[in-house]
């Protein structure tokens, strides 16, 4: 009999017991394949399973390395915008139109950039040909140090009577032994002893009488009869002190560096008790009438073709319970000699100072790399100058334990070895211009492509790749001195004319207001002046002062500034 698994149920009545049995048994076989289909694909599905598992650790991994990957990324692009700013920053340091930017192989054409491929050639081939040059110069310098030797005086053995006027005045005192009887004793020599006094310094007052006449027959009733009278004397400025006090306030201030207050102090040992704001007062009063002469000597100096510039610090109290810091403005003739004049402007720093000072100039002008003369770099009829000393003290720090920076030092040096040679064999300025060509400009050729060569050794921020990089931002203006043998290597020279304001507002420490910093400049300006025209400060203020100052022509006036003062 054949049995139908899906017969319905209603017929397994009929089935017999070993029909039965069959199904059944049929029935179980069916259910454990099925079971054990069941059993293969839940073994599947956790192979599955941990095949899945083992994808997400491993996306996990990958994800981590991803972000790895990304905060790497993240780290060169910030690398790159650096250097893009970096590359950035120097050129817009690095002034001058943009085939000025490196110096080229002829010092009469200015050519090329900084970033030119022909770099590491030039200056390789620049080192090869300042070897001799540089040897040259340093031989020079050593003959000249043997000579300067040689003529050098020694002052071992010399008299200090040497190191006074051969008419100063004299007091000889004479001295005889104890028991000398003149009557019995014979004078038969000497022995001499000098000692240098000093004459403490003393007041008087000038009275001035004016006489008043009249003839001597004439009758004293007669209204036609004339009466003289001595013309009244007039001085630079109407008050008590006379014109050598005023010079000797003035010079003891701006010269000496000694404040007012200790003047008064010292006139108290003296008997003299003038208060200090009354010698304020003077002061004022002499800067006042000096004004005149103050403005034709800064357009006497402005006339140059060749100025040097600087700024320093000057501090002010017109606040209430502080100062500020404001800047006066040096500018020298460089050229002439004509002298050195301040100016104050509020203590402003922009570049709008100098832009108003000198508007309308041309010439040279030399200064440092303060960015405010920048601006001067493309005017027309103007020649920026840089100064080679502001370079020298950036690497100067470094060369104790840089030997790239004392390199450099030294090659610097031999720039001024070769200026101190020229200025010592008294050369003419076309002489200077040769030699510097010829000499100095390989120099620096030679000293930029090592610079440029070194500065790719340091990151930014390193002191020395800022030492490097301010020498770019100002090489060209350093390297146009050898176009003209009248300019400088450097500011130096204005430096040292600026040196007594530092050593002025040590003492006296602050300007009380813009006018008194305007009183400064001007006071400082005359004695810069005197200075540079080897006049004596007091000399030249007490005899200026001594006379109307402000009933003279434009004409005298001019005749009266130091250039043109003759003691």
């Amino acid at each position: 009999m054949v049995l139908h698994p899906n017969k319905p149920t209603s017929d397994y009545g009929l089935l017999t017991r070993e029909a039965l049995l069959e199904l059944l048994e049929q029935k179980d076989a069916e259910l454990r394949d099925k079971d054990a289909e069941l059993r293969d694909k839940d073994a599947e599905l956790r192979d599955k399973d941990a095949e899945l598992r083992d994808k997400d650790v491993e996306l996990r991994d990958k994800d981590v390395e991803l972000r790895d990957k990304d905060v790497e990324l993240r780290d060169k692009d910030a690398e790159l915008a650096k250097k893009s700013l970096r590359i950035l920053e120097l050129e817009r340091m690095v002034y001058g139109r943009r085939s000025e930017k490196c110096l080229p192989q002829d010092a009469s054409q200015w050519t090329g950039t900084l970033f030119d491929d022909q770099w590491a050639e030039e200056g390789s081939l620049a080192q090869v040909e300042v070897l001799p040059i540089v040897k040259d110069i340093q031989q020079q310098a050593d003959q000249r140090r043997k000579q300067d030797k040689s003529e050098r005086r020694s002052r071992k053995g010399t008299s200090y009577a040497a190191y006074v006027p051969k008419d100063i005045e004299r007091q000889v005192e004479e001295i005889y032994p104890e028991g000398y009887d003149p009557e019995r004793m014979v004078i038969i020599g000497h022995d001499t002893s000098e000692h240098l006094c000093l004459r403490p310094s003393s007041f008087y007052v000038r009275v001035e009488k004016r006489m008043v006449c009249r003839l001597k027959d004439a009758k004293p009733t007669d209204a036609s009869v004339d009466i003289m009278e001595a013309p009244l004397r007039k001085q630079a400025v109407d008050c008590y002190a006379d014109a050598s006090l005023l010079a000797g306030i003035i010079t003891a201030k701006f010269a000496s560096h000694l404040p007012e207050y200790r003047q008064c102090a010292r006139w108290k040992e003296q008997g003299i008790n003038i208060p200090t704001s009354t010698v304020g007062g003077w002061v004022h009063s002499v800067a006042d009438v000096l004004y005149p002469l103050y403005r034709l000597q800064v357009k006497q100096i402005l006339q140059s073709p060749y100025l040097q510039i600087d700024e320093t610090s000057v501090q002010v109290a017109d606040r209430r319970g502080k100062t500020r810091k404001g800047y006066l403005w040096g500018v020298r003739d460089a050229m002439h000699s004509r002298g050195t004049f301040f100016h104050w402007k509020e203590g402003s720093r922009s570049g709008a100072v100098p832009d108003e000072l000198l508007k309308g100039y041309h010439g040279a002008i030399q200064s440092d790399g303060y960015e405010a003369y920048s601006r001067f770099e493309n005017r027309p009829g103007i020649v920026l100058l840089g100064c080679m000393a502001h370079v020298r003290r950036k690497f100067e720090p470094l060369a104790g334990h840089d030997d790239r920076a004392r390199h450099i030092l030294q090659t610097i040096a031999t720039l001024y070895q070769l200026e101190e040679n020229l200025r010592h064999s008294c050369a003419t300025p076309q002489e200077i211009e040769q030699q510097r060509k010829e000499k100095a400009y390989p120099i620096l050729k030679y000293l930029e492509a090592y610079m440029r060569d070194v500065h790719r050794q340091y990151t930014p921020g390193e002191p020395m790749e800022k030492a490097i990089r301010y020498a770019f931002a100002v090489w060209i203006r350093l390297s146009r001195y050898v176009q003209d043998g009248h300019f400088n290597i450097d500011n130096n020279l204005m430096e040292q004319a600026i040196r007594p304001v530092a050593l002025g507002r040590k003492n006296y420490l602050f300007s009380g207001n813009n006018e008194g910093a305007q009183n400064n400049a001007i006071f400082y300006t005359f004695m810069a002046c005197c200075r540079q025209a080897g006049v004596e400060p007091c000399t030249w203020l007490r005899e200026v002062l001594s006379k109307p100052l402000i009933d003279m022509t434009e004409q005298k006036l001019i005749q009266m500034l130091p250039m043109n003062f003759k003691q």
